[in-house]
């Protein structure tokens, strides 16, 4: 039957009509109340009813790692840890009574990254087919068994918001193996990895069915909401996401980055971190069987009109930590209680206050103590990890809610410390806040981030200050608080901290914050009639005039809060077009217009969008509050802007000579090592050179290093970095220049031999940061070489010139 349906639909469609609907009954809701089903229409579909797999319809992905456009591994294992290595052979994808079958087979096979032991296959619809909106209908027998994961799912044709999760993800149905009774439906979203979120929901099967008998799985997908149901049953509706791009000042607008086309991927993996690794009774070959594929717009194109999601109060069950009556959900902000010291995961944690954790197994040893009303850790030895040594709070979260943490800190140098807000073991650690990077001086100074819970409420959060890996200079922290401010309003124009890529302007694609997708731009007429808007196709500003008034400045887009320091050179780029040939006028300002920064420019604009640009040298004292203008008045023609950004170009402040003490002639300070528990070593200063003695090498480049952190490095700007150095065995070691994410600006492997040498390397800073050269000499390439003496001298950090 299913042959000859195939054959009247491939008919019809021929002839130009699709005439296949979903189906459009009544749908069965998860409450029990029924509710009219919108009306479907077939847009593209597989019946498997060929003898091979459509090849202009599927591809497949093979290996087992992620690789980069060079062919080089990034992450194996797909990033999931999963065991199979995935084929296009015919003994892991074929197609048989008019079913799709994929099959996991227990078998080796070897490429240039290693050897597996399982073999599978994924096919894909990247390239060949992609939508946005509809219905997904799946037809599938799945199979179980310990570590067996099969998968549903899709990913954005082009990652059109950032690098995964940013551009997001849909599972239309996953299933344990080792749990044949549920399947799962999520989304993953918010920014790249690893600050990126995923909410979803289980569906048990009734009457004792499970994933090995045949089921439909399918995904409603319309602006704004995505529905899942199984058989028809609904189970689950999400509606509320966000996506954030390197570099944005505010999320993607709604609903990004659930607004663009996704391709389609079925596969069935074996192990990874969803069901973990096959056991002793697991047996192979398993199969995945799919009957057909099918995806439907709804007809006449009438989708919803999405709507943004309302910041609503977060409201806390009765057994949640509640707030003081001051409003902050962290308890003790002055250290008056005591401090409950954590040296092992057996210890118990207070709920109620202050945690010092310092766990032996990542190296981090400290002290803390109370020094007027600041919590001052003393780091002893700084560990491997950001969270060797952490200072801890739990507190109770709400769904939805927004909340503004604040603390006061100190060093008695320069360092980093991150802070996060996220989950304890029992949800896996998941993160709720991005990971926040502090950079602390000798001033005490309030620091400060906002984060939306976009998980279920949790009234076991954890407030985390991750102090290690960065150092041995103490923390002071005070006066920390969590409130929450949901609903509050966003001060558009504010003054606005330089953006991570550069940029001075916040939002100049015209694609983030509101719906609107103007957030943080002004439009001001005077004697002018205009207004501006933003299509959703074209991202792109759009001044709309009735009438232009006589001067340019009449009709004013402009945006406040720009940070620029006196003696840098800056340069402004967009891009422009108008209805009709026209000119605009173009100005850097202070916040009351009287003083410019920029000569008032003239800008000629055509009907083909083009890039224009101006360079101006802020010669005036620094402004933290200026204004970009562009003023439109004094024609009638519509104006286009795109694409603005005010980037620093020159530096009139660089520190030509970051590193400091790089001869060792005053000993090691600033100079900081670390020696992780795997390694036996000696680092100290000697005649001048820094001395390395090393018995074990341990297992990582990083279980032994010398490094020199929290240099203040400037974007765009070629630095040199040379030293000298020998070792008494032949020996490779990693010189890297990160910052505390671990992001590498310089990497490289220098071989040592018995003769000093003298090694130069130059690189250029993508951005504004405060970054470590480190020499990481555990062990490398090649075995382990026994024990060994580096000596490093006279190594220098300066700014080509």
């Amino acid at each position: 039957m299913k042959k000859t349906a195939a054959l009247m639909l491939s008919f019809f469609m021929a002839i130009g009509g699709s005439v296949v609907h979903a189906d459009n009954g009544t749908e069965k809701k998860g409450q029990g109340e029924n509710v009219k089903k919108p009306k479907w229409e077939l847009v593209w579909a597989d019946e498997f009813n060929t003898d091979e797999i459509d090849k202009s319809k599927w591809s497949f992905d093979i290996g087992n790692w992620i690789v980069d456009e060079n062919g080089n591994g990034v992450a194996q294992g797909w990033g999931n840890n999963e065991k199979e290595y995935y084929t296009d052979s015919k003994e892991n994808a074929y197609t048989k009574d008019g079913k799709l079958i994929l099959k996991a087979k227990k078998e080796q096979t070897t490429d240039q990254f290693g050897t597996y032991d399982y073999t599978s296959a994924k096919v894909k619809t990247k390239g060949l087919f992609s939508h946005k909106y509809g219905r997904y209908e799946i037809k599938a027998k799945l199979p179980s068994g310990k570590g067996i994961w099969p998968a549903l799912w899709m990913l954005p044709e082009e990652d059109k918001y950032g690098t995964w999760a940013a551009s997001g993800e849909i599972d239309i149905m996953e299933s344990w193996g080792s749990k044949p009774n549920l399947v799962a439906g999520t989304i993953h979203y918010g920014e790249g990895w690893p600050n990126n979120k995923y909410t979803g929901k289980d569906y048990e099967f009734k009457d004792g069915s499970t994933t090995e008998d045949w089921h439909t799985y399918a995904l409603e997908w319309e602006p704004g909401e995505l529905r899942w149901y199984v058989d028809g049953e609904h189970y689950q509706t999400q509606n509320k996401w966000y996506s954030k791009g390197t570099g944005n000042a505010a999320n993607f607008s709604y609903p990004a980055p659930f607004d663009q086309n996704f391709y389609l991927i079925m596969n069935l993996a074996v192990g990874g971190w969803f069901d973990g690794d096959p056991d002793a009774s697991t047996v192979f070959p398993k199969q995945m069987e799919i009957d057909y594929v099918r995806v439907f717009d709804l007809k006449n194109g009438k989708y919803k009109t999405p709507t943004e999601p309302a910041d609503e109060p977060a409201v806390l069950p009765a057994d949640a930590k509640q707030p003081l009556s001051d409003g902050n959900y962290i308890y003790d902000a002055a250290f008056e209680q005591p401090i409950t010291d954590v040296d092992s995961g057996d210890d118990v944690f207070s709920r109620d206050y202050w945690n010092f954790v310092h766990l032996p197994d990542f190296g981090g040893q400290g002290a803390i103590s109370v020094d007027q009303n600041l919590a001052k850790i003393t780091v002893a030895n700084p560990g491997s990890q950001l969270y060797s040594l952490q200072l801890i709070q739990n507190l109770s979260l709400a769904e939805a809610g927004t909340y503004k943490v604040s603390f006061d800190a100190k060093s008695d140098s320069a360092r980093n410390i991150m802070v996060k807000t996220g989950a304890g073991a029992e949800r896996g650690w998941v993160k709720y806040s991005n990971e926040e990077v502090f950079a602390l001086t000798e001033e005490l100074k309030s620091y400060s981030y906002t984060f939306k819970m976009g998980n279920e409420t949790d009234i076991l959060s954890r407030l985390e200050f991750n102090l290690g890996g960065n150092g041995t200079s103490p923390v002071w922290i005070g006066n920390v608080r969590v409130e929450d401010i949901t609903g509050e309003p966003l001060d558009e124009n504010a003054s606005k901290p330089v953006l991570s890529n550069g940029n001075h302007v916040y939002n100049g694609t015209f694609d983030q914050g509101n719906m609107d997708r103007l957030t943080y731009w002004n439009l001001h007429t005077e004697g002018a009639k205009a207004n501006v808007s933003v299509e959703e196709q074209t991202r792109e500003a759009q001044l709309d005039i009735k009438n232009g008034g006589k001067t340019p400045d009449a009709i004013q887009f402009s945006q406040k809060g720009l940070q620029l320091l006196k003696g840098n050179e800056y340069t402004l780029t967009f891009k422009a077009r108008a209805a009709k040939p026209r000119t605009i006028e173009l100005n850097v300002t202070n916040q009351d217009g009287r003083i410019h920064y920029s000569q008032p420019t003239t800008i000629d604009l055509t009907t083909s969008k083009e890039e224009k640009t101006i360079v101006f040298t802020m010669t005036e004292d620094s402004d933290m509050e200026a204004q970009l203008l562009l003023n439109a008045g004094g024609s009638k023609e519509d104006v286009y802007f795109d694409d603005v950004v005010l980037l620093k170009t020159k530096d009139g402040n660089v520190d030509q000579n970051p590193l400091k003490n790089g001869d060792f002639s005053t000993g090691l300070a600033p100079w900081t090592s670390y020696i992780h528990y795997d390694a036996t070593a000696g680092i100290a200063a000697e005649n001048g050179e820094a001395k390395i003695t090393v018995g074990n090498q341990g297992n990582e480049p990083w279980s032994v290093v010398l490094e020199q952190g929290d240099m203040k490095l400037s974007r765009n700007v070629t630095y040199e970095v040379s030293f000298k150095a020998k070792s008494t065995k032949p020996r490779e070691l990693e010189l890297t220049m990160e910052n505390a994410q671990y992001t590498r600006f310089l990497s490289e492997k220098p071989a040592l031999t018995g003769d000093i040498q003298t090694y130069a390397y130059e690189f250029v800073m993508p951005s504004d940061e405060t970054a470590a050269l480190k020499f990481l000499m555990g062990k490398t390439a090649g075995s382990p070489i026994g024990e060994h003496e580096i000596v490093i001298d006279d190594v220098v950090l300066k700014v080509k010139q």
